[in-house]
């Protein structure tokens, strides 16, 4: 992969990490709204737990994608980026274009998975 295909997905990457970023305030503050304590029967407080564990799962989710971009932003830094963290073979160039983030070529990704069930 050049430079030139490097910085494109840098700064893909960068955007999506302040996407990313940007969701994570907004659902922290629909979480603080929801905490308002208020006179609520049994359902709404059913509802209420439900939606909190929405953002909760939400909140989850995309901090887990934070910490793929960040880490791929880091491999980018120090010149690593594009080479499979397992074996050590190079990514190929779509499969980096597909999916950035990515620190495994195809075949050590899909043994991660088998390992996971």
């Amino acid at each position: 992969m050049n430079r030139t295909d490097i910085k494109a997905i840098r700064q893909k990457l960068q955007l999506q990490r302040d996407e990313i970023l940007d969701f994570l305030r907004r659902l922290e503050d629909e979480t603080r709204s929801r905490d308002v304590e208020s006179g609520q029967d049994v359902a709404d407080q059913c509802v209420l737990n439900m939606s909190k564990e929405s953002l909760f799962e939400r909140r989850s989710q995309q901090r887990l994608a934070l910490r793929m971009i960040e880490a791929s932003l880091g491999r980018v830094a120090d010149g690593s980026f594009g080479v499979c963290v397992a074996c050590g073979d190079d990514i190929p160039d779509r499969r980096l274009e597909a999916l950035p983030w990515t620190q495994y070529c195809l075949r050590c990704q899909e043994a991660v998975e088998d390992e996971a069930g």
